[in-house]
């Protein structure tokens, strides 16, 4: 069966094809009336918008891409639904792509937003060291786009970030406060601003206190967490206090402190870095740094669509406070 078009519909009500695409923008040059009656013709007749073809003949398709690590998990699916909230107020649909922390499932996603004639790019990278020729690709191509949460750590592109640094040594500094000394972080994997300088925040206090840093690398993933407890248990070599770089590592830790009959914080004290939401539902609840979210994710949208529509670019960063969350487990 053939689309409807435009044309379908004037026909059928004898009219011109000029005032059924006007009655369909709500254009003030038809009377409300026929706006009314062309509306209902194209809704029983099953008219659907060519989005394509309006958008070459606009030059712009109101749509913005947004790239994150993943999406099952509260952070990112409520970034996502920030997201779309501001853009839509903003006249831009979205398009979420998942790049599941996959350098080369990222260069993908650039790709087929690209391909799609996005306006603009948000991207929360993956960690990997050598990605600037991808975003490389992004400003060949003269698409818009800015780095949200994380950024590589060598860009000097336009990106919306926290003070990684400063929370992670305010945190760090709270757990030597409360007497522990040895304390391990669980950092992230390298390239990325939030493994470098949540990194830097720890060492840095612990420099200060004179205390020996205990660095492990994760994947940011939650049997990262539990897999290095397991295995410092089983070196005997537990430390008195773990710091994780993001909640997910720190539930981790949690699952195998349970399994090993380790008590939190009698035997070791734990803290994350995110609050996601199940944080505070951890027995006992998860000291951790909170994220404004939904002011940092409103800030993007709105720089973006300002670069969009002024033709602009930038390499400024915004940096944004975290809300350090004292709870149960140190």
């Amino acid at each position: 069966m053939a689309k409807v078009s435009q044309k379908d519909i004037a026909e059928q009500l004898n009219i011109s094809r000029v005032t059924v695409t006007k009655a369909l923008q709500d254009h003030p040059d038809i009377a409300l009336k026929t706006r009314e009656t062309v509306k209902n013709k194209a809704s029983e007749m099953g008219y659907v918008p060519d989005f394509i073809g309006r958008s070459l003949v606009q030059g712009q398709t109101y749509t913005i891409g947004i790239i994150l690590p993943k999406i099952a998990h509260s952070f990112f699916a409520s970034a996502v639904e920030y997201f779309y909230e501001y853009a839509n107020d903003k006249g831009y649909n979205i398009i979420p792509m998942i790049s599941f922390e996959d350098p080369k499932k990222e260069m993908k996603n650039i790709e087929t937003l690209l391909s799609m004639r996005v306006d603009g790019i948000i991207i929360d990278t993956s960690g990997n060291e050598g990605q600037i020729d991808t975003y490389g690709l992004i400003k060949k191509s003269g698409t818009k786009f800015l780095f949200f949460d994380r950024a590589p750590v060598n860009s000097n592109d336009s990106a919306v970030l926290l003070n990684d640094r400063e929370a992670s040594n305010q945190l760090t500094k709270l757990l030597i406060s409360k007497g522990y000394k040895k304390i391990c972080h669980l950092t992230g994997p390298e390239g990325i601003t939030i493994t470098s300088e949540r990194c830097k925040g720890y060492e840095d206090a612990m420099n200060e206190a004179a205390l020996e840093s205990l660095v492990k690398t994760t994947h940011m993933m939650k049997r990262d967490g539990y897999q290095i407890l397991m295995e410092m248990a089983e070196a005997g070599d537990l430390p008195e206090a773990i710091f994780a770089a993001n909640d997910s590592v720190a539930h981790g830790v949690y699952e195998a402190a349970q399994e090993l009959g380790i008590q939190i914080p009698k035997d070791l004290a734990v803290a994350g870095f995110g609050d996601i939401e199940t944080s505070k539902l951890l027995n006992p609840p998860l000291t951790t740094v909170k994220i404004p979210l939904k002011d940092m994710a409103k800030f993007t949208i709105q720089k973006l669509i300002d670069m969009i529509q002024n033709d602009t670019t930038t390499s400024s960063r915004t940096i944004f406070n975290g809300e350090l969350l004292i709870r149960e487990s140190l």
